[in-house]
């Protein structure tokens, strides 16, 4: 296993997220309060309609060099108006979306597969059925809050990952490369059913990162942490090339957590841009809208800076996580402009 920063380091990273939804949650009447008023905001948050069987079944297209990319919806996820977007002072994102009462609509929890000659790439692997329980949630009071009072999900057994990858004709097996955005709960929940894959995970986001649930990660876990030592690509500085034939690359996107990443399929004139949640959507790239639940807003500004870049040097397939428009831009090869 490739690091390029100590466990003490990530643990620190941990420790301070915890201060800091602690001060939160646990700051006598004020924390009580606004603990009380961010589970009461679930009231009014959209019921799930859990249907039997997939949801979204997966959407397929094959690229101009003849890969196959296939979007994989695994499940949906709800949160709050000011989860999603937030404009106030950064030290207040946190306390707003808190007591928001407005939710968004259902959004989708896009993972992605596709078909590359070197080996099956994997990028995110989803929610997982057990979001529905809570309990799933208590790595920690701080895990348990976030997850229970910020969002809601909807996700049935035959959404997750791994049986929507058979239905294709994927095994596990077969998946060579498992390339994890981040390691948020509905982009993580998945791993479990690729013990046999190399995983590549930004280096501060392992073992422990704000937001994440490390006590559900399989014991067998050992990723390669990210260096990116292969040079620029356009707007980023850094770049990890993951095939030899150098048409998938990784590059880092940070802010929605420290060490978020994206990954960029080159195809002919254009790149598809799997973007995890670098944003919500291709339009808060395009105005500058940070989302709320970021660990760090100026820099989540300048990878928003940066991606704007990048859309201007050449045609871009965006492809966040969860933009309800992602699966179409994929199977139309939709590009956005700079």
């Amino acid at each position: 296993m490739r690091t390029d920063q100590s466990s003490a380091q990530a643990g620190m990273t941990r420790r301070s997220f915890l201060m800091a939804t602690g001060a939160l949650v646990g700051g006598g009447l004020a924390g009580s309060w606004l603990t009380g008023r961010a589970y009461s905001t679930q009231t009014s948050a959209p019921v799930p309609n859990l249907q039997a069987g997939v949801q979204a079944p997966p959407l397929t297209t094959t690229t101009q060099s003849g890969l196959r990319i296939h979007a994989i919806q695994t499940g949906f996820v709800a949160v709050k108006r000011n989860h999603r977007a937030y404009s106030g002072p950064d030290r207040l994102a946190l306390p707003a979306i808190a007591v928001d009462r407005q939710w968004t609509e259902w959004m989708p929890i896009y993972a992605w597969a596709i078909e590359h000659p070197e080996g099956v790439i994997v990028i995110d692997t989803g929610e997982s059925s057990q979001a529905m329980d809570p309990a799933y949630f208590e790595c920690t009071p701080a895990d348990r809050f976030v997850y229970t009072s910020f969002l809601r999900f909807a996700v049935t057994k035959e959404d997750e990952i791994g049986m929507q990858l058979r239905t294709l004709g994927i095994l596990p097996q077969d998946v060579r490369w498992v390339i994890q955005t981040h390691l948020h709960s509905d982009h993580a929940g998945g791993i479990h059913h690729f013990p046999h894959s190399e995983f590549l995970i930004g280096s501060a986001d392992y073992p422990v990162s704000q937001g994440a649930l490390p006590c559900r990660y399989p014991d067998w876990l050992e990723p390669t942490l990210m260096r990116f030592e292969d040079g620029p690509i356009h707007a980023f500085d850094r770049s990890h090339t993951v095939t030899q034939d150098e048409s998938i690359a990784i590059v880092p996107t940070p802010g929605h957590s420290l060490t978020h990443q994206s990954v960029l399929l080159r195809d002919g004139d254009a790149v598809y841009f799997f973007a995890g949640d670098a944003s919500f959507d291709t339009n808060q790239i395009q105005n500058d809208i940070i989302p709320g639940i970021c660990i760090d807003r100026p820099t989540a500004r300048d990878t928003s800076a940066r991606l704007r870049t990048f859309f201007a040097a050449q045609p871009t397939v965006y492809l966040p996580s969860h933009d309800p428009d992602s699966g179409r831009r994929l199977v139309e090869r939709v590009t956005v402009a700079g």
